[in-house]
């Protein structure tokens, strides 16, 4: 006589959470999403330095429930950077910039005034805690960096002058866009042009 046997369970069977897991993750997940946004979208309007007050009466939660996802302030601006990377990194990876010297300047300017327009709020954000904050001085050097690669690929023939490497990469870095566009008050065209026609007075020394 033989007696039939529950067969085991796979380990991916074993291993699945029961739906009302699932559901608690979706949420905490969602709640999470909503404060970054809050914090992108606070700093976007012209608050540049938002309270955990700030973050959690934007994203309609409790001040509690900020810090049970974030365990500081600095956790969810360090969150917030790792968006606004997600912004930086296409245009710093894949400009190409072809054709003639005067094209490929024009090409690597217009691509940086675009991106740098749109994160400049981020940015301003950032200099307000960045002398006390490690990672986001690692963050503005690796942002540098990549910077000057790109410049490199798109202007191979300023390595050998390392002056003048040094003035373009000023030129088109974040700080100067911002010197000019809010400082000197440029709109992004005229910015743009003259950003363009520097470079170019550079190379043709």
């Amino acid at each position: 006589m033989t007696t039939d046997r529950a067969k085991p369970s796979s380990p991916r069977a074993r291993r699945a959470p029961p739906p009302e897991l699932d559901g608690r993750f979706e949420r905490s997940r969602a709640t999470r999403e909503k404060i970054v946004a809050a914090l992108l979208d606070l700093i976007r309007a012209g608050n540049l330095s938002p309270t955990s007050e700030d973050v959690a009466q934007y994203a309609g939660v409790g001040h509690r429930t900020v810090f049970r996802h974030f365990q500081d302030m600095e956790s969810l601006f360090e969150e917030m950077n790792t968006k606004v990377r997600s912004l930086v990194q296409p245009v710093l990876a894949e400009t190409s910039c072809e054709g003639t010297l005067a094209q490929r300047v024009e090409q690597l300017v217009t691509a940086r005034a675009a991106t740098f327009d749109q994160i400049a709020a981020y940015y301003l954000s950032g200099e307000i805690r960045l002398h006390t904050s490690p990672t986001l001085q690692r963050a503005r050097a690796q942002f540098a960096a990549q910077q000057r690669r790109q410049l490199l690929a798109c202007l191979p023939q300023v390595e050998a002058r390392p002056d003048i490497a040094a003035a373009i990469e000023l030129l088109t870095s974040m700080d100067g866009w911002l010197r000019l566009r809010r400082t000197q008050g440029l709109s992004a065209k005229q910015s743009r042009l003259a950003v363009v026609a520097a470079v170019n007075r550079l190379l043709c020394d």
